[in-house]
């Protein structure tokens, strides 16, 4: 399958990302064999492109990922995007900053995926109980520590990404790369 470069970085991914949203965790959701036997499909079809989150049934599907591409890929031939989650309540009112929150969410996915590093680490949904600022500072720091290639966000309005942008840019933070958005004609967040 040919492959494109993703945006201005030098990641090269197939058109197809493979989502493992629904591997691990409930009874809805594929067994762990069935779930790898697909990821192998998948690569036998050129497909290097992986995504998932830490917030799919609990973590699982990032561990079912990581082990499947171990078993199947070199790990230099995939690129793997995973998400993290927004601050909880018991987090802030614990005192956890916005930077200690990203780096427990980055370490707990490099241990669930198996991995020294992500590719392309996600800003799955807003937190509007976060400063900004914190937030970026955070993902710049494990961009900085090689744990995370680029960024990437979803789930947001066009202007929070211009306004977070414009931040990273002033502030020399590494920006968001890529959006991960809904495609629909109707509903048009972006």
């Amino acid at each position: 399958m040919k492959k494109r470069k993703l945006g201005t970085t030098d990641l090269y991914v197939t058109p197809v990302a493979f989502g493992v949203l629904t591997m691990g965790g409930s009874q809805m959701d594929l067994p762990l064999q069935e779930g790898a036997e697909l990821i192998r499909y998948a690569i036998d079809q050129g497909i290097n492109f992986f995504d998932t989150a830490i917030g799919y049934q609990s973590g699982t599907s990032e561990q079912y990922l990581g082990r499947a591409l171990r078993d199947f890929a070199r790990r230099e031939e995939v690129v793997v995007a995973t998400k993290f989650l927004p601050r909880t309540n018991e987090e802030i009112a614990d005192g956890i900053s916005g930077q200690e929150h990203i780096r427990r969410m980055v370490d707990k996915s490099l241990q669930n995926l198996g991995m020294d590093y992500i590719d392309l680490y996600i800003y799955h949904m807003w937190d509007y109980q976060t400063p900004l600022y914190d937030i970026l500072e955070g993902l710049n720091q494990v961009v900085k520590a090689g744990k995370v290639r680029y960024l990437g966000i979803s789930n947001c309005f066009a202007w929070q990404l211009c306004k977070a942008n414009d931040l990273a840019r002033a502030e020399g933070f590494a920006p968001f790369v890529s959006l991960q958005g809904h495609y629909n004609l109707l509903f048009r967040e972006e």
